[in-house]
C-alpha cells in the first residue's frame, strides 16, 4: 500500500474512488461532501433527510458519480460528531474507507484529509495513516490524501516523506 499528499480539484482527479467524511453533527454538508453533494444535485443531503446515511463513526456508503467526476465509485464516510474527533477516531474511519475501498476491488482512492483545527497535522496523518495500512491488509492500493490548501499539502508531504 502506498499513500501520497495531492493537491487537486476532485473534478479532474484520476482515481478509482473518491472518499469524502461527514460528521454526523455538521449540517449542511461540508467540505469535499459538500461539494460533492452540489454536483450530485443534493443526492447526499437526501440520503441523510431519508435517515439511509447519519454520519456514524465508519458509517459507509457506496454511490455513483453519474460522470460528475471522473471517479466511479464515491464513498461517504462518516466521522462521528465533530466535537469527537481524536487520533484514535480517525484511524478507525480510515481503517474503514480502505477495507470498503479494497473489498469494492478498488485499486486506487483518494481520501479527503479530514481533521479540525485541536488535532495536530502529525497527530491527523500518522493515525490516517495507520488506519489506511490497517484497513488495506496488506492488499495493493494506492491510496492519496487531497490536501485542502498548499500549506497543507507541503506540510503533509513532509510528514508522509519522513
Amino acid at each position: 500500500m502506498g499513500v501520497k499528499v495531492i493537491l487537486q480539484d476532485i473534478k479532474k482527479l484520476e482515481t478509482g474512488a473518491l472518499i469524502v467524511g461527514f460528521f454526523e453533527d455538521i449540517r449542511p454538508l461540508k467540505g469535499l461532501a459538500g461539494e460533492l453533494d452540489w454536483l450530485l444535485c443534493s443526492s447526499l443531503s437526501s440520503l441523510i433527510i431519508k435517515n439511509k446515511l447519519c454520519g456514524a463513526l465508519g458509517e459507509l456508503a457506496l454511490l455513483t458519480s453519474r460522470g460528475k467526476v471522473p471517479a466511479s465509485k464515491i464513498f461517504m464516510l462518516g466521522l462521528g460528531p465533530l466535537g469527537s474527533v481524536s487520533p484514535e477516531t480517525l484511524q478507525k474511519a480510515a481503517q474503514s474507507a480502505a477495507a470498503a475501498a479494497v473489498g469494492a476491488g478498488v485499486t486506487s482512492a483518494a481520501l479527503e484529509y479530514f481533521t479540525t483545527p485541536e488535532l495536530s497535522t502529525e497527530a491527523a496523518v500518522s493515525a490516517l495513516r495507520q488506519g489506511l495500512a490497517d484497513g488495506s491488509r496488506g492488499r495493493s492500493i494506492e491510496l492519496s490524501l487531497l490536501a485542502p490548501d498548499a500549506a497543507s499539502f507541503e506540510k503533509m508531504s513532509r510528514l508522509l516523506a519522513a
